[in-house]
Parts: structure tokens; C-alpha cells; sequence
């Protein structure tokens, strides 16, 4: 009976010291004793102008994670070292990251939190030292306080009363408008928020418009400098502009009139004309020449007879030079051989022959007998180089003339001698 007693006193003081020891380690664990004594961590220190108001134990947080807890904290010459005791077994933290003394909640529970710019070594260490300039601290509420207690004294009482009674009066009886406001806004937002995907597509087309428009800027400056030039000789033409607009009422009355009298013969004039400009197409280069040459004419033509009672011109005689072009005629030959065969008395000066229209000069280029072709009324202009020689035509050095027949008409009696 002895041996039982004793096999189950060993046994119940096993049990005790087992019980003991557990709670002694759960105890420790959640007091965090191996902490109080030192185990498991390392130091760093943090430089501050002022405490913030944070406290011994304080938490200590990387990424928003508990990582350790403030130790001690000592004055300097400049400001407060605040020790961070982090756990050896916690995620490490770059030696560039800021401390920031943060508040919990509003009653002011602080604590610091470690925010880093990026994941990269090198890491804190133990003796590490964060830098004042890598720190933040809380506004204090006394300064808070000092500056609401100014900026309330600032505001002129009456005029603060004047404002409230007016934004009473301005509100009374709004309710509902107010409700229709609110909801209106919960609308729109609602539709905005239904939206978002195609607001983000616009967006991105938008740059991508934006970018056509800067790759356009040199065009756009030239437009906005013709613009500007357009503005200018119109505030030059004022005058002139203003006299149009005057003038325009009463010609859009004469040009009114015109049509309601010629409305049918303008009509019919209209419509030849279109079938006139019909056949311009492929004819450009022909139409050109032509142009260019009209204005000669006149010239010309006053040149001749100036108006000093003499006609001044030459004349130069010369025939079939060049030659006419007869390579492709042959079928308007034809005809008139044909219409002679039948009517020995047929005379094409005088009688009447069926029309050849597929007829053209056939000569080839560089003829000289192709030069009053229709086809070749494009080389007239001297722009247009000879397509046998590839080089623009140049006119020949012009004989003056003018001494001899100055000469000749004195001699002639055709003028008085001077």
C-alpha cells in the first residue's frame, strides 16, 4: 500500500510540476517575457523632433503586420531616439523605410508604423538608425486646437450670424428639392458607375486623339497663321466688305429678277453650258494652253494699234511651214474621192460631205507636221518639256525689226521723218 502511495504521490508531482511549467510558458508567451528580457529581437532606433505621443510598448507595424514594440525613449539635443524592438522571426524591413507615428483610433491610442518605398535590401539591422528626415509625427491637439480656437475667433460673429440666418432661410421648406438633389446625385452616380467601362474606353481613345492632334501641331500652327492672315485682310478690306454687304441686298434682287424673267432660256443657257463642261475632263492640259494664251490677246491687239494713229505690226510670209499633218486623214480622203466618184461636179469648198470623226494626226512625236495636232496642244505650254528631246521649250532670241521698218515707212512717206 506504501508502494501505490508513493508511485501516485511521484505521479501527482509530476503532474504539478508539468502544470507549472505550462503555465509558466503560456504565461510567458502571452506576457511576452522572453520580449521583457530581451530574447528574439533586435534594436533599431528612430530619430524624431518630438515624441507624437508615443509610449513604451507602443505596437510597431510594417505593412500594416505587428512586427514589434517601442522600448525606450530618450531625449537628445534636437529631438527624441525612440528604440524599435522587432522580432528576429518577422518579415524584414528595408533600411529605407519611413516611421511614421500614426493614431489608432481617436481617442489617440499611437503607434508606429514602418512604410517602405520599395521591397529591395539593404535591411535593418540591429543599432540601425532611421533618420529624422524619414520620419512624420502627428499634428499635436494642442496646436490643433490653438489653430480651430484662432480660425474661429478670425470669423466676424455678426456676419457668422448673418450667414447662418440666411443659409436657414435659404433652406427652409427645401426639403423635398434637397431629397430630389440627393437623389438625382445617387443617380448619377449610379450611371456613372454603370458607365465606367466606357468612360475608361474614351479615356483611352482620347489619348490616343490627342496624339493625331500633337502629330498635326506643325499643320495646325499653319492653319491658325492663314487664319490670322485671312482676319487680317479682312479688317484691311472692311470698307470694301461692308460695301458688299450693303450692296447685297439690292443685287440679290437684279440676280432674283433675272431668273424669274430669263427663267426658262437660263435654264436651257445652264443646260448647254453643262454639256460644254462635260467634255472638260482629259482635256485639261489642251484647255490650259488656251487659257494661258487669252490674255495675250488684248495685249496684242493694243500693241498693234496703240492709238498714236499708226498700226505697228509685222508680217511674216511663209506657207505650208510646217507641213500639215496628213498621216491619219485618210479616211476624210476617202470620202471625198468617193463623193467625186459619184458626182463629177462635187466640190468640197462648196458641197456638202459626210463628217469624219475618228480622224487625228497619226505623225509621230517630233514631227514637225504634228505641231497643230490637237493632241499636242499640251507641249504649247513652255512648262512641258518636248516628249522627243525632254527638255522644256525655250523661245528663240526675237529679230527686232523695228529700225528697218522705220526706216521703210519714212522712205514710203508713211510716217514724218523725226
Amino acid at each position: 500500500m506504501n508502494m501505490v502511495s508513493r508511485l501516485a504521490r511521484g505521479q501527482i508531482a509530476a503532474f504539478l510540476i508539468l502544470a507549472v511549467v505550462s503555465i509558466v510558458f503560456v504565461g510567458g508567451k502571452y506576457a511576452r517575457l522572453d520580449n521583457l528580457l530581451g530574447f528574439g529581437q533586435y534594436s533599431v532606433f528612430v530619430d524624431l523632433p518630438t515624441s507624437g505621443g508615443i509610449f513604451s510598448n507602443a505596437e510597431v507595424t510594417y505593412r500594416g503586420v505587428p512586427v514589434g514594440r517601442v522600448g525606450d525613449l530618450q531625449l537628445t539635443a534636437d529631438g527624441v531616439r525612440v528604440e524599435l524592438r522587432l522580432d528576429d522571426g518577422g518579415p524584414q524591413v528595408p533600411a529605407s523605410a519611413a516611421a511614421v507615428v500614426a493614431n489608432r483610433s481617436a481617442i489617440g491610442e499611437q503607434y508606429v508604423d514602418l512604410q517602405p518605398t520599395g521591397s529591395d535590401g539593404p535591411y535593418l539591422a540591429e543599432g540601425s538608425v532611421i533618420d529624422r528626415k524619414d520620419t512624420t509625427v502627428p499634428t499635436p491637439v494642442e496646436d490643433l486646437v490653438a489653430s480651430v480656437d484662432a480660425f474661429a475667433r478670425s470669423v466676424p460673429a455678426d456676419r457668422l450670424h448673418t450667414v447662418a440666418t440666411e443659409l436657414g432661410k435659404a433652406f427652409d421648406g427645401q426639403g423635398d428639392n434637397l431629397q430630389a438633389v440627393v437623389d438625382s446625385l445617387n443617380a448619377f452616380t449610379r450611371e456613372a458607375s454603370d458607365a465606367l467601362p466606357q468612360t475608361l474606353d474614351l479615356i483611352g481613345d482620347g489619348r490616343t486623339v490627342l496624339d493625331s492632334q500633337a502629330g498635326q501641331a506643325s499643320s495646325i500652327r499653319s492653319f491658325s497663321a492663314d487664319l490670322d492672315a485671312l482676319a487680317a485682310q479682312l479688317r484691311s478690306s472692311d470698307p470694301d466688305v461692308r460695301k458688299l454687304i450693303g450692296t447685297g441686298a439690292a443685287t440679290s434682287d437684279q440676280v432674283g429678277a433675272l431668273v424669274r424673267e430669263s427663267g426658262a432660256d437660263l435654264t436651257e443657257v445652264l443646260s448647254n453650258t453643262q454639256q460644254v463642261t462635260s467634255l472638260a475632263p482629259g482635256r485639261e492640259p489642251y484647255l490650259r494652253s488656251m487659257l494661258q494664251l487669252l490674255p495675250a490677246l488684248p495685249v496684242a491687239a493694243r500693241a498693234v494699234a496703240p492709238g498714236d494713229g499708226t498700226i505697228h505690226f509685222g508680217i511674216i510670209l511663209e506657207t505650208n511651214n510646217p507641213p500639215a499633218c496628213t498621216v491619219g486623214y485618210e479616211s476624210t480622203h476617202a470620202i471625198l474621192a468617193d463623193m467625186k466618184r459619184r458626182d463629177p461636179d462635187f466640190d468640197d469648198t462648196r458641197d456638202d460631205f459626210p463628217f469624219a470623226s475618228d480622224v487625228r494626226c497619226l505623225a509621230p512625236q517630233g514631227s514637225v507636221t504634228g505641231v497643230r495636232s490637237a493632241e499636242r496642244a499640251a507641249l504649247a505650254d513652255p512648262n512641258v518639256a518636248q516628249p522627243w528631246d525632254d527638255k522644256p521649250k525655250v523661245a528663240p532670241d526675237a529679230l527686232n525689226l523695228n529700225p528697218i521698218a522705220t526706216q521703210l515707212a519714212t522712205v514710203m512717206g508713211l510716217v514724218p521723218p523725226r
